[in-house]
């Protein structure tokens, strides 16, 4: 028996029970006490010999196999696996909680299980990494009765590679019958050591480059932002559409087209005698083109005049009269 427990190196425990059962089933055949955990009825206890009750003896032997096989079962638990068998008896017993206990067959485990396995991606790990725990995902559905098709398995684990692998997973589709999953699962690592041998990671130079672009672009826009406010709200770009090295086109007020100003706008004489006189329509038109609003105007115009004109000194806080000619603004926009 000593020898026998030695010959367990795999311990139970939530999240090896496939690998543990691969484990013990053979050891438990081997030592002829598959019967005890398969549910074979156990002989009767006592038998009947003339008119008196005696012990059995094929029960005497079978007991003493029986806990055989339930030693053997309880040195292969980590304690955590002990806690669902305590206060079992029979192998039978012990190996029934268990497969319930760690062999979830119900529908919400399959589905969560099959989640996992389709949006399971490689990232920044190996492609051996990636392949164990793909494998090992399968290996679980597998054990509940519910194996995954070879067709699906090999389209998520091509999915799952990433864009790095797009050339490779392009060649794997295309091909003509079908492979395995495991020379699949091989032909990945060879191309990662390939990539590797050539651009020194698996990442190829291209998806490289472009990390770098977006870093420098966010840069540059970080520095353009700097510069902005350093400046006051003026552009430092010289590529920059209002900026002093890139005017813009001269642009007509009135007619809001290009190529003039409104002082040389040819259809200026128009434009000022259908013009209104009423200072309160100016205003109403201003307000709604603008989209000012009484308590919070949404910007303020900057004309850059040294002086103003007004229809009421208190409309200013310093002002001076003036004698104006009655044409004085059709001058002002000719000039």
């Amino acid at each position: 028996m000593n020898t026998l427990l030695h010959m367990i190196p795999i311990k139970l425990s939530s999240t090896n029970y496939l690998l543990w059962k691969t484990q013990m089933l053979p050891l438990l055949s081997y030592q002829k006490l598959t019967n005890h955990i398969d549910g074979t009825t156990a002989p009767s206890a006592t038998i009947t010999s003339g008119d008196q009750s005696i012990p059995n003896p094929a029960f005497t032997t079978w007991n003493d196999f029986d806990q055989r096989a339930v030693i053997l079962l309880n040195s292969s638990l980590t304690e955590e696996a002990a806690a669902e068998v305590l206060g079992l008896t029979t192998a039978h017993a012990i190996w029934t909680a268990l497969e319930t206990a760690y062999s979830n067959s119900s529908v919400e485990r399959i589905h969560s299980l099959r989640d996992s396995l389709r949006n399971l991606s490689k990232g920044t790990s190996t492609v051996s990494d990636y392949g164990r725990q793909f494998k090992g995902i399968c290996d679980k559905l597998a054990a509940i009765g519910q194996p995954v098709d070879e067709m699906d398995k090999l389209h998520w684990f091509v999915c799952g590679l990433g864009a790095s692998f797009e050339t490779f997973s392009t060649a794997i589709r295309t091909t003509k019958p079908f492979t395995t999953f495991r020379d699949l699962l091989s032909q990945a690592e060879s191309h990662e050591m390939f990539l590797k041998s050539l651009h020194g990671s698996a990442t190829p130079p291209a998806a490289f480059f472009s990390q770098q672009s977006g870093s420098r672009s966010s840069q540059g826009r970080q520095q353009r932002q700097q510069n902005y406010s350093r400046g006051g709200g003026r552009a430092s770009n010289s590529n920059g559409g209002r900026g002093r090295g890139g005017r813009r086109p001269p642009h007509c007020q009135l007619c809001r087209t290009n190529g003039h100003y409104a002082s040389s706008c040819p259809s200026l004489h128009t434009y000022a005698s259908n013009a209104a006189t009423s200072d309160a329509n100016l205003a109403q038109a201003f307000t709604s083109q603008c989209h000012v609003t009484q308590g919070h105007p949404d910007w303020y115009v900057d004309s850059g005049a040294t002086a103003h004109m007004t229809s009421s000194p208190d409309n200013v806080s310093h002002s001076a009269g003036k004698t104006l000619a009655e044409n004085f603004l059709l001058s002002c926009i000719k000039t």
